[in-house]
């Protein structure tokens, strides 16, 4: 690690020996933060855009329409970030019971993002004492079973020194040594439970900051801070549910993302850090916010296109903002109706274009609810709403 550039006056903490190595301690939150200027114009931003969002979402009378397409999103994309290439589709296949071929994703990589989506659900069943190192621990776990990393301590926060970016003296930077990190968690804990010092988008910030300064897990440490944001933003009610998936954000700009991290390590530049962040969030905010629009009018669109068909049909077609991909036995278990009539229904929206079957296959079939997949995959720029 470059030490020379830690040594500006001000810095967030200090260097410390680890086992020969220097490593960076983070002081506790929280630091002073001087909300004005491009800062103060960028949250006013954030906090406008977060707050429509929470609109459109306290307009559905089945959150998982909105919540499940967008935590199915954030979880490929939290996990491209950490290298895994996977897509929607391949995961919605997954969990329908479709096996990719060879050239397909492995079965590894799949599990990261099931797990992700797991974890997040859980989160949000799990929060009525609030974020706290129980449920942090918990979460870990879930994300990290049966997956790279799951010998790496799943659940317990580090027992040895880790490196980011090298090894040593080559390492683009060392976090704290493991003997403090129970310690620095604890004061982390301290922030969130008793609502931290600024507003709750700042404090959001901070908060991930600190936690992937810490690094407390051997693994796994840039999911649980990406799945941390959405948990707070329910939290500190500024959504309903998790309806912002800040990930794709990060990943379109991952370098500038590493740096301005790195930045308030070295250069206390805490106020070019929240900045970069609060465009992140007002940016993802206005973007799930344009796509839960279209969601909304397409289920308006079915909702008056089937509402004198069979209950079969008109509960499918709702149950499909879910679910865009789904079997017949899937459609038989969410209607709660005998094979047959899941079959007819699935037949007769196959028939209108509104589910198209996947596999080719005879038996086994899966089905794609094409224009609710397409609003959930559509490039940025093609948003009805932007």
């Amino acid at each position: 690690m470059d030490v020379e550039s830690f040594q500006s006056d001000g810095i967030p903490g200090e260097l410390v020996n680890s086992g020969g190595d220097l490593a960076f301690k983070p002081e506790p939150l929280p630091p002073e933060i001087s909300l004005e200027g491009e800062l103060l114009e960028v949250f006013t931003e954030a906090t406008t855009n977060v707050g429509q969002l929470s609109g459109v979402g306290r307009r559905v009378d089945n959150p998982s329409m909105l919540i499940s397409p967008f935590i199915y999103k954030e979880a490929v994309v939290s996990s491209e970030i950490e290298g895994t290439r996977v897509t929607l589709s391949d995961v919605y296949e997954y969990e329908a019971g479709q096996e990719k071929g060879q050239s397909g994703p492995s079965r590894n990589e799949l599990q990261e993002v099931h797990n992700y989506v797991q974890a997040v659900f859980q989160g949000i069943s799990k929060m009525d004492d609030g974020i706290n190192l129980d449920l942090v621990k918990t979460l870990h776990e879930t994300l990290m079973s049966g997956v790279r990393g799951e010998n790496k301590q799943p659940g317990e926060f580090r027992d040895t020194q880790v490196y980011i970016g090298g090894r040593g003296e080559d390492a683009r930077f060392v976090p704290p040594p493991p003997m403090i990190v129970p310690y620095q968690m604890e004061n982390l804990e301290t922030y969130m439970q008793t609502g931290g010092k600024y507003q709750s988008l700042i404090d959001i910030g901070l908060v991930h900051y600190q936690l992937e300064t810490i690094h407390p897990f051997r693994d796994g440490n840039g999911r649980m801070g990406r799945l941390i944001i959405m948990l707070m933003m329910c939290d500190e009610d500024l959504l309903p549910e998790p309806y912002l998936y800040p990930s794709s954000y990060f990943n379109r700009n991952r370098e500038e993302y590493t740096d301005r991290l790195l930045a308030v390590s070295r250069d206390n530049a805490w106020e070019e850090w929240l900045a970069f962040f609060l465009r992140g969030i007002s940016q993802q905010a206005q973007e799930a916010f344009c796509r839960a629009s279209e969601l909304l009018d397409l289920r308006d669109e079915y909702r008056d296109r089937y509402q004198d068909e069979a209950n079969s049909v008109s509960q499918l077609a709702m149950e499909i903002f879910t679910k865009p991909y789904i079997t017949v036995n899937e459609a038989k278990e969410m209607l709660e109706m005998t094979y047959n009539a899941a079959n007819n229904a699935v037949g007769r929206l196959e028939d209108d274009g509104v589910l198209e079957e996947t596999t080719g296959n005879k038996r086994n079939r899966v089905f794609r609810s094409r224009e609710v997949f397409n609003i959930i995959q559509k490039p940025v720029e093609e948003l009805e709403y932007w």
